[in-house]
């Protein structure tokens, strides 16, 4: 008992950075109605600046240059874009203090001028897209700037590793702990008098009541909203900088999932919530992991697997019983969804795409085989996201997730107990399936899953959603795919995959003879399993299912009143869209001879989410267009052959980039979208009568020849 007591009070520690991250949100969302997941990555940006000002002198700017020196431009010499200072040798603590929440405030300013106020009027899915495109943006100027390599600061003051420990029932807590905890407690304490008693405070609370009565009386929302992203920004700051001597500041990214706890524990309007809410966490998460450690604690739940559930199952109870009486931002006006139109031509367009990979697979040798097919399988997740959030308009962000879950459990089903490879260095035991079985058993249960992690949808919608699945992808990273007692001993690090053979073929992608990943065959199986998927989902579309799936996205209380089953239809769409990622997981792990969960990771899966939205994710060309543009797609590989040091974070940098102007620009139709209009504008043009006047030059007629116009038709 002791124990558990012991580690409960010692849970404050979290506690603190997740109640001082929580205030954060609530203070972004209070001024802007916007919940920013890339919160966490701005909490690590400055810790990076922290520890770099002090080590070397050097304030890296967030972002990079646009022309790099990569490739034949080297040879030009244009002159750069400013992206580091150097502010001398051996700076005071103080001054990287200063300089790191500096930084934080202009990286909120960045966030409201270029994001988050041209998508003031957005709808639900470009607010979270956009905020899931800061998260990954700022996340590749982080390995760009400050390398991927790990980083350990010591901290300052009391904030420090090696601060004296306090002595509690015979145990010892590191006293920094207990200053993160009046650290938290002080900052919100400030944040709330600043709401109560400030003229600020006022005209942020009423914009955030009613947006339309506050610039009705005077106040200028945006203003508002900018001033609290400077704020939220550098309260996320001071927590990255505090909490740097715990851990490494790149996981800070995804602290901001219990943060957003803390933040819904606080009902998204009540900093003193979130800070209490914050320390809640984090305080039963520590004693979680202490009960972990028992021996009668079941072994098929890790510890890491507790602490990372703890923020789950309280997002997902507040948002379940309370999430009707979260507070939502009356906004000026609301934007449209994107349009999802049927695709036409369904068997010409199937034609002619298979015909160009069956031409590129056979002109493709090598290394080019293997990205051919990356594309293809990026293409073929996509899928699920276009029936999920293009057609059904459910904002989850945890379908890759479900892909790993299907790759690791047909690993597991296939295994026989023998090493596949010499090379191997574990051995998995399992039901020695036949491949086409094991990858059934693994889409069944990505599919159920998938179902389960749906379920909360059923009461919440929109962002709620995209919250809850985001904090179950934390969730199921450890209690699933890196579970080695469910999963194998190589969960944790490198599963090695079967050697799959489907009706006496041999249809995975590493060919043994070369030891790469290019067998033809691999190539044949996963265009047949892209085509039928592809046609599957265009069908869908086209179908009554598609369109009550439109309808629901559109408005469920509509939908409902139209006669649609409201929750059969998203639990439905769950399933398809998770059995789509299964097999999308089965032949991803077909690719490789061993797979690992980071080939899963949330950014992997945020990153195919970010491209497949700049593609179009409401058609199939969309999804298409996004297997081109990923990381190690064909795209990506083609721009490497004149820029052959370009490295894979320019890319993600570039493609949040883009995701940011396509959320603002298209409202997240895409680019295949604006080909087809493109191309509709053009065919219309080369087929209107010459003789008859384009439709520009009614703009350009005189007012007295429209009146004589008019005069004349009426006669």
């Amino acid at each position: 008992m002791k124990e558990l007591i012991i580690a409960l009070i010692a849970g404050v520690g979290a506690g603190g950075l997740y109640a001082m991250l929580g205030a954060g949100l609530v203070v972004a969302f209070r001024g802007s109605g916007v919940i920013n997941f890339a919160h966490g990555a701005v909490a690590a940006y400055a810790a990076y600046t922290f520890d770099e000002l002090r080590e070397n002198g050097d304030v890296y700017l967030p972002w990079f240059d646009p022309i790099p020196e990569f490739g034949f431009l080297k040879t030009l010499r244009i002159n750069n874009l400013p992206v580091k200072l150097h502010l001398g040798e051996d700076p005071s603590t103080w001054l990287a203090v200063a300089v790191a929440l500096l930084m934080s405030a202009f990286i909120g300013l960045l966030m409201h001028f270029l994001v988050f106020r041209p998508l003031r009027n957005a709808p639900t899915l470009g607010k979270v897209i956009g905020s899931v495109g800061v998260m990954l943006y700022l996340s590749s100027i982080i390995a760009v700037n400050f390398g991927g390599q790990n980083r350990a600061d010591v901290g300052f003051g009391g904030f420090t590793t090696d601060s004296p420990a306090v002595e509690i029932l015979g145990g010892t807590i590191p006293r920094s702990n207990f200053y993160l905890l009046a650290a938290a407690v002080v900052m919100g304490a400030a944040v709330w008098a600043l709401y109560r008693f400030t003229r600020f405070g006022i005209s942020t609370r009423a914009a955030d009541e009613n947006e339309k009565g506050a610039a009705l009386l005077g106040y200028s929302p945006q203003f508002i909203a900018g001033a609290n992203w400077v704020l939220a920004s550098v309260l996320a700051g001071a927590a990255g900088v505090l909490f740097i001597h715990k851990t490494q500041p790149a996981l800070f990214v995804l602290f901001v999932v219990p943060a957003l706890g803390a933040a819904l524990f606080g009902n998204l309007s009540s900093v003193p919530g979130a800070t209490v809410g914050g320390l809640l966490i984090g305080i039963a998460a520590s004693g979680g992991v202490e009960l972990a450690d028992k021996g009668w604690w079941p072994a098929w739940l890790p510890a890491e697997g507790v602490r990372n559930t703890v923020p789950l199952l309280v997002i997902i109870l507040i948002l379940y019983f309370r999430g009707d009486k979260l507070p939502i931002r009356g906004s000026i006006s609301i934007g449209r969804q994107p349009r999802a139109p049927e695709s036409n031509n369904v068997l010409i367009g199937l034609g002619v795409c298979v015909g160009i990979a069956i031409l590129l697979s056979n002109i493709f040798v090598s290394s080019w085989e293997a990205i051919l097919t990356t594309s293809l399988l990026a293409t073929l997740f996509m899928f699920s996201l276009v029936v999920l959030v293009g057609y059904l308009g459910q904002i989850s962000l945890v379908q890759f997730s479900l892909a790993g879950v299907a790759a690791f459990t047909m690993t597991r089903l296939a295994a026989d107990g023998t090493k596949v490879r010499p090379n191997d260095f574990f051995v998995n035991t399992g039901w020695d399936l036949p491949d086409p079985l094991a990858a059934l058993g693994a889409v069944i249960v990505a599919t159920i899953v998938g179902l389960v992690v749906g379920i909360p949808a059923l009461r919440i919608r929109g962002v709620q959603l995209a919250v809850v699945t985001l904090s179950a992808v934390i969730a199921l990273e450890d209690i699933l795919i890196r579970n080695t007692t469910l999963l194998g001993e190589g969960a944790k690090s490198t599963n090695p995959t079967p050697e799959p053979s489907w009706f006496g073929q041999y249809v995975g992608a590493f060919n043994p003879d070369t030891n790469r990943t290019d067998y033809w065959k691999y190539t044949a199986f996963l265009i047949l399993a892209v085509s039928l998927v592809g046609v599957a989902v265009a069908n869908l579309r086209r179908g009554a299912m598609g369109r009550k799936f439109l309808a629901v996205r559109a408005n469920e209380r509509a939908a409902a009143a139209a006669g649609i089953d409201v929750s059969k239809t998203k639990m439905l769409g769950f399933g398809i869209s998770s059995a789509i990622a299964g097999i999308a997981g089965v032949l991803f792990a077909y690719k490789l001879p061993a797979v690992s969960s980071d080939n899963f990771s949330v950014f992997a899966g945020l990153a195919l989410l970010a491209f497949a939205y700049l593609g179009g994710i409401t058609t199939i060309g969309g999804a298409v267009i996004g297997g081109l543009l990923v990381a190690g797609g064909l795209s990506a590989e083609t721009l490497g052959v004149h820029f052959e040091d370009i490295d894979v974070a320019y890319i993600n940098a570039v493609g949040a980039i883009g995701l940011i102007i396509n959320a603002i620009v298209t409202g997240g139709e895409g680019i295949a979208m604006l080909q087809t209009d493109q191309g509709k504008h053009i065919l219309a043009g080369l087929r209107r009568d010459p003789t008859i006047a384009p439709p520009d030059s009614v703009l350009n007629l005189t007012q007295e020849e429209i009146q004589g116009d008019v005069e004349g038709a009426l006669v």
